[in-house]
């Protein structure tokens, strides 16, 4: 008797700093500065994972989270808090120090999670943005972080 197994390897991708695997069912969609992948059920929920181009640093790290959390969260999504409502500093991903900040935003009068993942390395700055309306994206979203990972 032969027993055949069958064992299936997510692609991996990258994008300038990043490499990730896609997460499954999401639409993607590329520019130069930034890769993103959006799903959207019928009943109107969403989530949105945009990884952004790496950029110089600024003189701390509390600075650079500042920055992208005004460009990348207050100015691109409808009502977001103007600061993170929690912010988690002191982590590491790949020798890379990381903040993730929390907060939230308005999306169709529905309120909505925003979370900005922000890495810094040798004056380089990167984040990654994911914005969801329902906790049925969270696992979506930790599959994601778990197999993002930094260029060394």
């Amino acid at each position: 008797m032969v027993t055949i197994v069958s064992i299936g390897f997510a692609q991996t991708n990258s994008f300038d700093i990043f490499t990730y695997q896609p997460p499954e069912f999401f639409t993607k969609s590329e520019l130069p500065s930034r890769v993103q992948f959006n799903l959207a059920n019928n009943d109107g929920n969403f989530c949105t994972i945009t990884l952004y181009k790496s950029l110089p640093s600024k003189k701390d790290s509390i600075q650079d989270l500042m920055s992208q959390w005004n460009e990348q969260v207050v100015k691109r999504l409808s009502k977001a808090e103007k600061k993170p409502a929690k912010t988690i500093t002191g982590q590491h991903l790949d020798g890379w120090a990381s903040i993730l900040s929390i907060g939230n935003f308005y999306q169709n009068k529905k309120k909505a999670v925003v979370m900005l993942h922000s890495f810094r390395k040798n004056n380089i700055t990167a984040c990654v943005v994911f914005a969801f309306s329902d906790k049925l994206f969270k696992g979506p979203v930790e599959t994601f972080s778990k197999n993002l990972h930094l260029i060394k």
